[in-house]
């Protein structure tokens, strides 16, 4: 008795899992959805709560940085935790942590919101919207840092871009194109952001970085593919690399009591800069799969941080072979030595959840011309099947056999 009961429950929960994965007439989607560098400039529906579980992976090349004979390269995994709730149709709240960073620390807590303008209940060619985050980090130490390029509390170039110790508010204005609404066949939407992340600790606000990220997605109705270009540059007032100047106790002495200091540059296409193809699978239930593949595209100017047969770039190198830099105080070289690809594995799930209008639009506009193309193929099959010899020849004799039975019966009238 208890093997058949347990029979019978497990099939129920594999024909509920069935219908949750594969089933296709319906699908929870959210209005909200980005790639991985630019935001949806639309929110997510009224009430909406989404939660979503990232995981951050790549391998650092350091040992070209430090020391050939030392170093090998360090692989890292960063899990991220990120909720979301909507807010009058037209905002959204949201809080992002990473709970764990380099030297296994806490790591920052992201928190802020998000606004999109004009009517967003139907499909719309034009979003716009605007994402305001204040972002703490709570490193003390950038302990993987690109040549040592930091300073002791916290702030400095790491194999992901450049980390601000403490507080830092970032601005974005968000736009959107959803094709999707003036052609039915072409779910295509193009984004654009633009923005700023601005250190809030005076004596950082020197490195303030302004933020640009341009991305295409074929937005399908159960997946996505997506391809986008993001970059955070250092915000200068002139066409010449972005000159940093740290300060290390007796960093060429040993003397830890006088400050002495670094000076390098870093050019435009030195900045942190990827290009980005990635996707979505996406479950009826809400739930959603994602994975991005973020690829350098940083490349080195001037001189350079890595080891050479004159031995490791210094102030004796600087003066030799790049006599500009040396007039402009430069002590060391620079590289873009971050991480060379990333994998983004992210898992999405609705924790409270109702379809909004535009996304119910979207899901029977993709039905729509999906059907439409199969009927078209289906017609296409029926014509070609009545065309055929054998069709033509059974239908002439079905069509003597009913005229015979109808000369019988009037006979058998008429006598």
């Amino acid at each position: 008795m208890m093997k058949k009961m347990s029979k019978q429950l497990l099939a129920m929960i594999l024909c509920i899992m069935a219908s949750v994965l594969f089933s296709q007439t319906n699908m929870n989607r959210s209005r909200g959805e980005g790639l991985y560098f630019c935001e949806n400039a639309n929110t997510i529906g009224a009430g909406n709560t989404w939660a979503h579980v990232r995981m951050l992976g790549f391998i650092w090349d350091a040992e070209t940085v430090r020391d050939e004979n030392t170093q090998k390269p360090e692989p890292y995994a960063f899990p991220e935790i990120e909720g979301e709730v909507g807010l009058f149709n037209i905002a959204s709240l949201h809080v992002k942590l990473r709970p764990i960073t380099y030297g296994k620390s806490f790591g920052w807590l992201s928190a802020g919101t998000k606004f999109t303008f004009l009517k967003n209940k139907d499909l719309r060619l034009n979003y716009v919207g605007l994402k305001l985050d204040y972002h703490h980090s709570f490193a003390k130490e950038v302990t993987s840092s690109i040549a040592g390029y930091r300073d002791t509390k916290g702030t400095g170039f790491s194999p992901e871009g450049f980390i601000y110790a403490g507080g830092l508010f970032k601005i974005r204005a968000l736009y959107d194109a959803d094709f999707l609404k003036k052609f039915s066949w072409l779910p295509l939407k193009l984004t654009a952001n633009i923005g700023a992340n601005i250190p809030l600790n005076k004596e950082f606000i020197d490195y303030t970085q302004y933020t640009i990220a341009v991305g295409a997605a074929y937005v399908g109705h159960g997946s996505d593919i997506f391809i986008e270009y993001g970059l955070e540059a250092f915000a200068n007032s002139s066409n010449n690399p972005k000159q940093f100047k740290f300060a290390w106790p007796g960093w060429q002495s040993g003397d830890n009591t006088t400050l002495e200091y670094k000076v390098w540059e870093v050019a435009f296409p030195e900045n942190p800069m990827y290009l980005t193809i990635g996707g979505r699978i996406r479950y009826p239930n809400g739930i959603v799969l994602y994975g991005a593949l973020p690829l350098l595209v940083s490349h080195n100017v001037g001189s350079t941080t890595r080891h050479s047969g004159r031995g490791a770039i210094g102030e004796h190198t600087i003066i030799g072979n790049f006599p500009e830099e040396y007039a402009r105080g430069v002590t060391d070289g620079f590289d873009p030595w971050y991480a060379k690809w990333k994998i983004v594995l992210q898992f999405t799930i609705p924790l409270r959840y109702r379809l909004t209008s535009s996304e119910m639009r979207r899901n029977f506009l993709l039905l729509k011309n999906k059907r439409d193309k199969k009927r078209i193929d289906i017609d296409k099959r029926i014509e070609l099947e009545k065309d055929s010899p054998q069709e033509k020849k059974e239908a002439e004799e079905k069509d003597k056999k009913r005229r015979l039975k109808e000369i019988e019966e009037r006979r058998k009238k008429i006598e």
